[in-house]
């Protein structure tokens, strides 16, 4: 899970332990807790994997459960030996329902893009700790050029034994695939988009939870003091430190040595600094949320907090998932979703996924079919309210056709025309006024060419009255300079 407690606890402590990994590990509910004890469990190495109103769920070696019951906990248990479930998990795999492993993502990813080379290609971003490739799919109707489209990202697997989080991505991929030359919808989005999926962010964690610790959650790093693993979502260096995550190397949440110290985050650093994308989404297990930045402490100001509040609400009637800001969990620092907004000023989504890390693989189609339709929305949405944001540019706003300048303006005028916030609405509507003027500026052109259907479709979009007035402007000029346009066109804008 995206989130792990781990600060220090005067009013709430238990007896310190090791965490060994030949001990059985269980997933229990602990009961009877504040919510000041829940984010304040002790950083030595308690794995809350969700909390509710009054409770916890924690991963917890089964010797130390009656620590909390003698302290006036009570704990319920949901699975006694997580080890032994996990493999029964595997165990039930079928060759329809079954987990895609690395080698098995691996080599789809490639398939795909050898199949369907007209629309995607495959790319190493990176090497992990253990130097595998971090494979990474692009999905547009030109994936060899960089155009000037709206650009999305679409991460999984930053922790080990969410195994889930890979097959969101890769259901996403095959659904876009398969629906490309049907569906013309999907053509369209397509055609207007540069989507990146990286479905593996973290290889060697994956391999070693699926092969050996079932439990595991770091990469595979090699640390100095002998143990194993930093937590990649600590390890991004926007507001990266000790709140939420640990300067043990011993920790579940070690955040590493410095920020940006394992190459797995390196790897989408890079690339979201050359692609310059609109918007991402990270996915995560469990608990069944979509949240969203900043993270790194309470009721820190969000310039677009009206966007990531819109479209969470949005994204959750596709799955019924709880939306709200990360830090209403427990604030942590270094993750991904801070530096994606806060430093490449990206509408960064985290979604949990599921009620447990690793559902039986009949599941799959389930939370699949529950997720693909939000994140075909979050690619739409890259193009209209990715628009806002520092990250969108002026070469996306001029580069812009007439349906995706007349969408942008229906969903940012709805959102922002008559919001109270005089500087949150300034803002907005300076994006607005030059989409605006693109499109007037599109229309324009389609009448001095004698056609009126971009102008007629214009006319019935409530929300593009500033586009009419520039576009009623520019059409006054040009023909007093000498352009040609249709009489009742020009007689209808002069008067309008």
């Amino acid at each position: 899970m995206k989130r792990w407690v781990v600060a220090a606890c005067c009013a709430f402590s238990l007896a310190a332990g090791g965490v060994f990994a030949d001990e059985i590990k269980s997933l229990v509910r602990v009961k009877k807790l504040t919510s000041k004890q829940i984010t304040a469990l002790v950083q030595q190495g308690y794995d809350v994997a969700k909390e509710g109103q009054g409770y916890a769920e924690i991963v917890i070696d089964k010797s130390r459960i009656n620590e909390f019951v003698n302290k006036g906990h009570p704990v319920k248990v949901i699975i006694d030996d997580l080890d032994k479930y996990i493999q029964d998990v595997q165990a039930k795999q079928t060759k329809s329902d079954r987990y895609f492993t690395y080698d098995t993502c691996t080599a789809q990813l490639k398939k795909w893009a050898e199949e369907h080379s007209s629309i995607c290609r495959v790319e190493s971003i990176g090497k992990s700790c253990e130097g595998r490739d971090i494979w990474a799919l692009k999905l547009s109707d030109n994936p060899e050029k960089n155009e000037a489209e709206p650009a999305a990202l679409i991460m999984g697997l930053h922790h080990s034994r969410e195994w889930p989080s890979v097959e969101v991505p890769m259901a996403t991929i095959k659904k876009l695939i398969e629906e490309y030359s049907v569906d013309p919808e999907i053509k369209k989005l397509v055609d207007s988009r540069e989507v990146w999926f990286v479905p593996i962010v973290n290889p060697d964690g994956l391999i070693y939870s699926q092969e050996k610790s079932r439990y595991w959650r770091k990469n595979r790093r090699k640390n100095a003091n002998g143990s194993y693993g930093v937590d990649p979502n600590r390890n991004y260096g926007y507001q990266w430190g000790n709140v939420g995550a640990s300067s043990s190397p011993s920790s579940d949440t070690y955040h590493g040595t410095g920020p940006f110290s394992e190459p797995e985050c390196c790897a989408i650093r890079d690339l979201a600094i050359r692609e310059k994308f609109q918007a991402s989404i990270s996915f995560h297990t469990y608990s069944e949320l979509i949240l969203y930045p900043f993270g790194y402490g309470y009721n820190i100001p969000n310039p677009d907090q009206k966007i990531f509040v819109k479209m969470a609400g949005d994204m959750a009637r596709f799955n019924d998932y709880r939306p709200q800001n990360s830090a209403e969990l427990y604030p942590a620092m270094g993750d991904c979703d801070d530096y994606l907004y806060g430093d490449r000023k990206m509408l960064s989504f985290t979604f949990e996924l599921c009620s447990t890390f690793i559902p039986s693989a009949s599941q799959i189609d389930t939370f699949n079919s529950l997720n693909v339709p939000a994140v075909v929305y979050l690619i739409d949405k890259a193009g209209t309210y990715g628009l806002v944001p520092a990250s969108g540019d002026e070469e996306l706003i001029t580069s812009l056709d007439f349906d995706g300048g007349v969408a942008a303006i229906e969903d940012l005028v709805k959102l922002f025309g008559a919001d109270e916030n005089i500087a949150v609405r300034n803002e907005a509507l300076d994006k607005i006024e030059k989409i605006c003027q693109q499109v007037a500026n599109l229309v324009n052109q389609d009448l001095k060419n004698g056609s009126s259907e971009t102008y007629e479709a214009l006319k019935k979009i409530p929300q593009a009255g500033l586009a009419l007035s520039y576009l009623r402007n520019r059409v006054i000029f040009d023909n007093a300079h000498g352009e040609f346009y249709r009489e009742d066109i020009l007689n209808e804008l002069k008067n309008s």
